[in-house]
């Protein structure tokens, strides 16, 4: 559709993009580019999972910056569930889900999603870790109370802000992470040694290939959260 556009490459460091006008559309120059290295436009902000499914190819780590990794809102749920201590907590978890059902900050078909520098769904993930973590005193006064007062500080989920939380939502946090991983047919340590052996990766299939850089890439955030919430 746009031939001079459609011939650049994307990478989410990039350094040109396009600009709309009522007139025509212009490729412009977001940093110097010196001379004989290539221009790089941008198709947005997109996780690897997005760029393989949308044109087939994925960054390879670290370059693509806006890269995210899925965790299962059930996830989240089974790993509060695997925690109760006996099955009256196990029905006000569940209870607790159902009044989460109901704000619609969760469904059994969502992930909460996480960036290498942002969680992109906070609200959804910090009013999930806040309601399944909370005393039943407290359940019951937020269920009475109209909406939810002033946020604290201290309840911000930033990836920066991950290691100052509450125990008991770091301690759900990083169960949840545990579980995700374990859902991958391999851990980590093969990802890299698989990357790391020039031979047995030139072997792989171009498909093989991308895959391996979207699984490599989700597991070093999802390691990265383990690191925040030890």
């Amino acid at each position: 559709m746009v031939p001079a556009a459609d011939i650049l490459n994307h990478v989410a460091d990039h350094n040109a993009n396009l600009e709309y006008s009522p007139n025509c559309l212009r490729m412009v120059a977001t940093q110097p580019i010196p001379k004989g290295h290539e221009i790089f436009n941008t198709y947005g902000q997109m996780a690897n999972w997005q760029l393989i499914h949308m044109y087939g190819f994925a960054e390879p780590y670290p370059d693509n910056t806006d890269d995210t990794a899925d965790i299962q809102m059930v996830t989240v749920r089974e790993a509060a569930l695997q925690g109760a201590k006996d099955e009256a907590e196990r029905l006000q978890l569940c209870e607790r889900w159902d009044y989460l059902c109901k704000l619609e900050m969760v469904g059994e078909e969502g992930a909460f999603v996480i960036g290498r520098e942002e969680v992109l769904t906070e609200e959804e993930l910090t009013t999930t870790l806040k309601v399944l973590c909370m005393s039943a005193e407290e359940f019951r006064e937020l269920k009475e109370q109209d909406g939810w007062g002033d946020k604290r500080e201290e309840d911000s989920l930033t990836i920066t802000n991950i290691p100052r939380l509450k125990e008991s939502w770091r301690q759900l946090l990083r169960n949840s992470v545990l579980l995700t991983l374990q859902a991958y047919a391999t851990d980590l340590k093969a990802e890299q040694d698989l990357l790391g052996n020039k031979d047995i990766y030139s072997k792989l299939s171009w498909r093989e290939q991308q895959a391996l850089q979207v699984r490599y890439g989700q597991k070093m955030i999802l390691h990265q959260l383990l690191e925040l919430t030890g």
